[in-house]
Formats: C-alpha cells, structure tokens, sequence
C-alpha cells in the first residue's frame, strides 16, 4: 500500500505539471483559436531562465520562480505581437489564418530551441535547489520538491480561477475568448487582451518548468517530450477547458507514474496515450469538452 501511495503522489505532483501546461496550451486555444505547438519551448526557457536567476542572480527559489514567470510571460507577448499577429493581420485574423499560425508556431519552437543551445548549450544543467527534510505523513515521507510543485502549482492555479472570474481584466479576458466580436462591440480592446491570454500562458509555462527543473536537469529538449504530455492531458480534459486541462493533467500524470511503478518504466511514455484514445473512444471531445469548442 506504501509503494501504491508513493507512485500516487509521485504522479500528482508530475501530473501538477502537465495540468499547468494544459491550461496554457487550452487558454492559448480558447482564446486565440489555435493550437500553439512552441509552447513546449516556452516551458523550457522559463526553466533556463528560473536557473539563471536563482543561480546567477541569486534569487530565492520562490522569486526564481515569479521573476520567470514575469520575464516568460513579456516574452510571450513579444512573440504574439511582433510575429504572430503580423502573420494573422494578412490572413484575417487567428482563425482564418489557423494554418499558417501551426506552422508558425513549429518554426518558433525550432527558433528557440536554437537561440537556447546558442545561450546555453546542448549539455543538460542541474538545478540544484535544497527543499529541507522529507515531510513524513504516518509512515510515508514525502520528498519536499515534491510537495513544492503540489502547493505552488494549486496557488498559482487558484490566482488563475479568480483572475479570471473577480477581475475585470479577468472578465474581459473571459469575453474575448468567448466571442471576439461581441467583445469588441462591447468595447474591449482585442489585441490587448489577446496579448494578455498569450502572457499569462507562457507565464504559466515558464512556472512549470521551473518546479520541474529540481527533480530534472534542465536541457534544451526538455519541451519536446512535456508538450506531447501536456497535449494528451488537454485532449482528455476537453480541449480549451480549463477545469478539464486541470483534470488531464493528474490524470496523464497518474497513469505514467503508475503503468511505471507496476508495469514497465520503460515504456511510461506510452500509458498516457492509450488512455487518450480510449478516453477519445467513447468522449470524443474529452472528458469536460462539447462537439463545439469549448470557451474559457
């Protein structure tokens, strides 16, 4: 029983991670109309960036965490508003341009992969961080990383969910995604808050890869592998559902670390996938999702 409820949180706390990348790939789809296939390697130059800070800068562990956030965050808007936008101003705007921003989005991913061998190398770094002493619950000791990634990944998922309902940035944000047309007769400025979505999106990466990079060593293709993941956990929740990419998340999380622990390690990448197309099966929209696209 030990052994099961250790996989469990092992899977939980991993699974936190994939909830967080889901929410960004599913806020990026609500909002934008588009499936942002670089989001993997905004994951992974959040995590560079929190080491640099922590390592470099000197920072706390926390604040490495908010300045990535914060620095990961501008960059997103810089991507969205100096080449994506660009792109969607010729075709007509995110969702006729659908094609042409897929593509985008696979060049972007090779951009940054290369910028970041070019800053950092192809060699894996440690992110050496001391959490303290195991928390012990009864008789099973709980590693503090990864109770860090549990409490940061439910604050940060939280200051979400009352952005966007008590906030009128939060409201606006909400509007747009729903309907970007009806936002804009209502007067809300579009392109801002579009930018605004694709922000708090890559900030949301950035802290992913931050919690993981303790339990990982942080390398440059760290994203390929999490985006496919992330991908799954946002399919089996309902595409563009929030609360689903949450649940897909720890879903996709479990299922890895225990096919893991009492299957096969070697073949823990595949458990999340055939749960995917068994959930796709008999929910082809997901677990939360509806035949029509789900709005934030």
């Amino acid at each position: 029983m030990t052994y099961f409820i250790d996989l469990l949180i092992v899977g939980l706390s991993i699974g936190m991670v994939y909830a967080l990348i889901a929410i960004g790939i599913s806020l990026i789809y609500s909002g934008l109309d588009i499936v942002h296939f670089a989001h993997g390697e905004i994951y992974m130059v959040g995590a560079f960036i929190g080491l640099v800070l922590f390592n470099t800068v000197g920072l706390p562990y926390p604040l490495a965490i908010l300045g990535s956030m914060i620095l990961t965050g501008l960059l997103g808007v810089f991507i969205e508003r100096v080449f994506y936008r660009r792109l969607t101003a010729r075709g007509g705007g995110y969702t006729v341009a659908g094609l042409g921003m897929i593509i985008s989005g696979f060049g972007m991913s090779i951009v940054l992969q290369n910028a970041a061998y070019l800053i950092w190398g192809a060699k894996p770094l440690p992110f050496l961080v001391r959490f303290g002493m195991p928390v012990e619950i009864g008789s099973i000791a709980l590693p503090a990383s990864y109770l860090w990634i549990v409490v940061a990944a439910l604050f940060l998922m939280t200051v979400l969910h009352l952005f966007l309902t008590r906030t009128p940035l939060g409201l606006a944000v909400r509007a747009v995604a729903h309907n970007k047309e009806i936002a804009s007769l209502m007067g809300i400025n579009v392109p801002l808050m579009i930018s605004v979505i694709f922000g708090i999106a890559c900030a949301l990466g950035a802290a992913a890869g931050v919690l993981i990079g303790p339990i990982n060593y942080v390398s440059v293709l760290m994203g390929t592998a999490i985006l496919i993941k992330a991908f799954a956990a946002a399919v089996i929740g309902g595409f563009g559902n929030l609360p689903g990419a949450i649940l897909g998340g720890l879903i996709v999380g479990i299922t890895e670390s225990l096919g893991a622990g009492y299957l096969s390690g070697s073949y823990k990448d595949i458990y999340p996938f055939i749960l995917m197309i068994a959930v796709l099966m008999f929910r082809p929209a997901g677990l939360f999702g509806t035949i029509a696209k789900m709005k934030a």
